[in-house]
């Protein structure tokens, strides 16, 4: 990983200690976060999950640091409550994005390949929150679940 050579006040891994979501990349990995923890439950292996996400997709190409701005954004919405979390995550993408990040969040529950009734109920609420059609999420949470076949 690169080192931070000037600090900036902005949504990647910069430690400038954000208290909101700033941009779209933000809004989506806290829509991650949120979905590893809908459960209750936080495995290693949802984090490495979420740093999977980070290097794959282009939207976090100016995260330098995959830890350090998970812990960031992870600091940012500590106790704000799910539902005023999802509200700005809504604010800041657009509706293409706002796809996206149901999808990302579909992979994150369903990593462990099973889904429970937690992670079913947060999976509502942010379909809502990011007024996503009923038929669109339900096309998402059948497809997205195969990229964890096995067999």
């Amino acid at each position: 990983m690169k080192k931070k050579t000037e600090k900036k006040e902005c949504g990647c891994a910069c430690g400038c200690q954000q208290e909101t979501l700033l941009s779209p990349a933000d809004a989506v990995m806290a829509v991650a976060i949120l979905a590893v923890s809908s459960d209750g439950k936080l495995k290693d292996k949802e984090i490495n999950n979420i740093k999977g996400v980070l290097a794959s997709s282009p939207l976090f190409v100016e995260v330098e640091d995959a830890g350090e701005y998970m812990g960031c954004i992870a600091a940012a919405i500590t106790d704000k409550g799910r539902a005023a979390v999802l509200e700005r995550a809504a604010e800041l993408l657009t509706p293409s994005l706002r796809e996206t990040a149901y999808a990302w969040a579909v992979y994150m529950v369903a990593s462990d390949r099973k889904v429970v009734a937690p992670e079913h109920k947060f999976l509502e609420a942010l379909r809502k929150a990011l007024g996503l059609h009923g038929v669109l999420a339900g096309k998402i949470n059948a497809v997205v679940p195969m990229l964890n076949r096995v067999k």
